[in-house]
């Protein structure tokens, strides 16, 4: 059954299923080239598309290596902390001194640089208010000091390069940097000057696996001040990495043999899973494709109903999901999910049919949306009209469907005859699949609690997100919009809204404009809510939904009479 399918972790992975090998390769050999010492290697992929996975296997393939030291650093976990920079140079000595803390004199040199560190996150602290100090020490904390004062970063890099001669049995530092754009601006410049002016010396490597647009943004944010954020960050960018790889996006067949191999580790032995990812490496390093045939030798093999799952799901999903290896991966989450939920709910449903319909659902447009408001007759209408013009049996396109779900609806399974009116209630129910695929698992939480009945919850997320950074409180203002527009009960989530208004004035546009959007689904209580508010931008909302003629009349009606009373 279905419903017995395991989820997929959100982690990197070890193992290589989509011919990262190549990339590996590279950089590998990048690092044995001796003039480029040091030398920082970019590998640039959008959210989700495999650098952390690259990483790993990068990490695995150096460790043991013959005077090779590999450290894995996650600059955003010193995101809250007063000196970023220092952070990162201390855990950089930290993990030489815990591998080579037996040489002798070297712990001395170790914390000798860790010291000048030291000095300078108080320095860094006292000046931001993070410290309290008399006038004299603070004075004498943010005094410049000479290169051989051991209080000064200013001979750190003369210090560290010289520590790092004396370990005569290490060949290479090699640094792993992680989820860099993940990181605050200001925390991404601190980042790059500690590589730049006090860790890039001899010996030293630097991979630095990042989204490069958002690293420039978080560069150009940061020097905004300056006047010169945006045409500095491209080339301040260039002059920190040397050699920038791109990981390439995953095409249809690579998605399919993906999706297969993830399927295929939940149906099998480990030792099964590994003979048949071998298997699937070997025949892409010869150019071989499709990847997943001549599987004949093997003691285990997909199944017929695997590969063609695989198939369908690597052609319909929209090219932006298809394309990251995170976004499959929520995907058949997703899909598993559904699955269960529906079977608990006495739903029955054809799997095959929950992937066609979740497929539309990925789809960019509003194609899903007309389905889930139609009843079961209309419905019915529709899709036999919608599936005769998608195979061509019809000419004239369905008025309220989009050209673009021609593919779709000429696809299997034919949904004219399967119950799916339950299935779509249950979706419409569920933060949806381009939401989710965004969201972190605690935001989905949020979106969750902020549109539901229980209102201890409702008010715990409300306060919750309204602490978050606006960035984070836009992605789920979106995912409450996208919800309004296909739910009919509607006023915990168009209340939630409103208290998010109230408290950032940024979002207050957005919310006005997304709740027009969502005016249909609107109910009179959330009218007189919405006239009620004191934001120019919700005032103006409540205006337009007084003079609408397309809306509920009891609607337009508590948006006047609440107009007239102010």
């Amino acid at each position: 059954m279905m419903s017995d399918m395991r989820l997929w972790d959100d982690n990197p992975t070890g193992v290589d299923l989509l011919g990262f090998a190549s990339i590996v390769d590279t950089v590998v050999a990048t690092l044995e080239i001796p003039y480029l010492d040091p030398v920082t290697i970019g590998i640039a992929a959008p959210w989700g598309g495999g650098k952390s996975t690259v990483l790993r296997l990068l990490h695995k393939e150096l460790d043991g290596r013959d005077g090779y030291r590999v450290i894995r650093l996650d600059p955003w976990e010193f995101d809250d902390q007063f000196d970023v920079r220092g952070g990162v140079i201390g855990e950089v000595l930290q993990d030489l001194l815990s591998a080579y803390g037996a040489q002798e004199g070297l712990p001395k040199k170790i914390n000798g640089l860790l010291e000048r560190v030291s000095w300078s996150r108080v320095a860094v602290s006292m000046a931001r208010g993070s410290l309290v100090a008399q006038s004299e020490g603070l004075v004498e904390a943010l005094t410049p000091r000479s290169k051989s004062d051991a209080r000064s970063l200013a001979g750190f890099r003369e210090e560290f390069a010289g520590l790092l001669r004396d370990l005569t049995q290490m060949k290479r530092l090699v640094v792993l940097v992680d989820d860099l754009d993940r990181c605050l601006p200001d925390a991404v410049m601190a980042t790059l000057e500690a590589i730049k002016l006090f860790l890039s010396v001899e010996k030293v490597a630097f991979v630095l696996a990042a989204d490069q647009d958002m690293v420039r943004e978080s560069i150009a944010a940061s020097l905004d001040a300056t006047g010169r954020g945006e045409r500095f960050a491209h080339r301040y960018l260039e002059k920190i990495v040397q050699v920038p790889l791109s990981l390439p996006r995953i095409g249809a067949d690579e998605a399919a043999t993906f999706i297969a191999l993830l399927l295929s580790a939940h149906q099998c032995s480990p030792e099964h899973y590994t003979r048949l990812v071998e298997h699937a490496q070997q025949r892409r390093a010869a150019g071989q494709s499709p990847v997943l045939s001549d599987l004949q030798s093997l003691p285990w093999q997909p199944d017929g109903a695997s590969l063609a799952l695989a198939s369908r799901l690597a052609t319909g999903l929209s090219a932006d999901r298809s394309g990251s290896p995170r976004s499959i991966k929520r995907f058949l989450n997703a899909f598993a999910l559904r699955t269960r939920i529906a079977e608990s709910q006495g739903i029955s449903i054809d799997p095959s049919v929950i992937v066609k319909l979740m497929l539309l659902e990925d789809s960019p447009g509003k194609d899903f949306e007309t389905l889930v408001k139609l009843q079961d007759v209309p419905r019915s209408e529709l899709l036999e009209h919608w599936q005769a013009w998608g195979k061509g049996e019809r000419d004239d396109r369905p008025d309220q469907v989009s050209e673009a779900s021609r593919h779709w609806a000429a696809s299997e399974p034919d949904l004219t005859t399967a119950p799916i009116g339950p299935y779509l209630s249950l979706a419409a129910s569920l933060v949806s699949l381009t939401a989710a695929a965004s969201l972190t698992q605690e935001q989905v939480t949020w979106v969750s609690h902020l549109a539901g009945q229980a209102e201890p919850h409702r008010r715990s997320a409300q306060q919750e997100v309204t602490a978050r950074p606006v960035t984070e409180q836009q992605a789920v203002v979106e995912a409450l919009l996208e919800r309004g527009r296909r739910e009919q009960e509607s006023e915990p989530l168009v209340e939630s809204l409103l208290y998010i208004a109230k408290a950032t004035e940024d979002l207050r546009r957005r919310i006005a404009d997304g709740l027009w959007d969502m005016r249909h689904n609107l109910t009179p209580g959330s009218a007189l809510d919405i006239a009620d508010s004191d934001s120019e931008e919700l005032r103006d909302l409540a205006a337009r939904l007084a003079d609408a003629t397309d809306i509920d009349p009891m609607v337009q009606e508590a948006a006047k009479v609440e107009q007239e009373g102010r």
